[in-house]
């Protein structure tokens, strides 16, 4: 089973991706992701200034010429392509 992948800010690398691995529940603070290298973490959402992390397109789309065939097009989406 997989959960949703998403785009998160990195200081270093800028962009890293991460896996959600528990629901969202509303009113939660936060989000429990599982880095790349299975590190476990906790995202700070704040729903009230729309700040989610971006979510991540299928690894199928990886690669694709034309941009505007991408499920979601944002910087992390267009730097990771």
């Amino acid at each position: 089973f997989q959960y949703t992948r998403v785009w998160i800010p990195d200081p270093e690398e800028v962009w890293r991706s991460a896996e959600i691995i528990k629901d969202y529940k509303e009113g939660d603070k936060s989000l429990l992701l599982k880095l790349e290298d299975e590190t476990v973490c906790e995202y700070p959402i704040d729903l009230q200034n729309n700040e989610m992390p971006f979510l991540r397109n299928p690894d199928i789309l990886v690669g694709e010429n034309d941009l505007t065939a991408l499920s979601y097009l944002h910087e992390a989406a267009v730097l990771h392509n």
